[in-house]
C-alpha cells in the first residue's frame, strides 16, 4: 500500500511537470483584482480573439471590464525557459506594447509592461493607466 502511494504521487507530480515544461506559454490566465482575463499559446495560432474573428486565430489576448480595447499579441519577440517577450496590440493596431511574461509556477504568470504605450482602464469617465507589473493566475 505504502509503494502504491508512493509510486501514484511520484507519477502525479512527474506528470505535471511535464505538461508545465512542454508548452508553459499556453493556457489562460486572469487577475481577478484588476479584472483581466488573458489567453495564450504562444506556440501556435490557435486562439480566437472575440470581435476580432476576421484576423482568424492568433497566440492569444487580454481583455476586461472597463479595459480599453481588446490587447492581442502581435508578435513573439523570445522565448527562454519561464520567460517570454511579446508584443501587444491594440484592437485598432494604433498602439503597441512589450511585455515580459514570466512564469513564477505553474499557476502563476508574472505581467510586466516594458516600454512603449500602457494599458488603461476606464473608471469612471475617465481612463487611468493600469498597473504595469502583476500577477495572473491560471485557471
Amino acid at each position: 500500500m505504502k509503494r502504491y502511494l508512493i509510486t501514484t504521487f511520484a507519477a502525479a507530480f512527474l506528470s505535471s511537470l511535464i505538461c508545465f515544461s512542454s508548452e508553459p506559454f499556453k493556457g489562460r490566465f486572469t487577475s481577478k483584482d484588476l479584472n483581466l482575463k488573458l489567453e495564450i499559446n504562444l506556440y501556435d495560432e490557435s486562439v480566437e480573439v472575440p470581435g476580432m474573428e476576421m484576423f482568424g486565430p492568433l497566440n492569444g489576448y487580454i481583455a476586461g471590464e472597463g479595459l480599453y480595447r481588446t490587447w492581442y499579441i502581435s508578435k513573439i519577440r523570445q522565448i527562454e525557459g519561464q520567460k517570454a517577450i511579446v508584443h501587444f496590440s491594440n484592437d485598432l493596431g494604433s498602439e503597441t506594447q512589450p511585455v515580459e511574461l514570466t512564469l513564477i509556477n505553474d499557476s502563476t504568470l508574472h505581467f510586466r509592461e516594458i516600454e512603449g504605450s500602457v494599458m488603461k482602464k476606464a473608471v469612471g469617465k475617465k481612463l487611468v493607466k493600469i498597473t504595469s507589473n502583476f500577477e495572473m493566475k491560471r485557471q
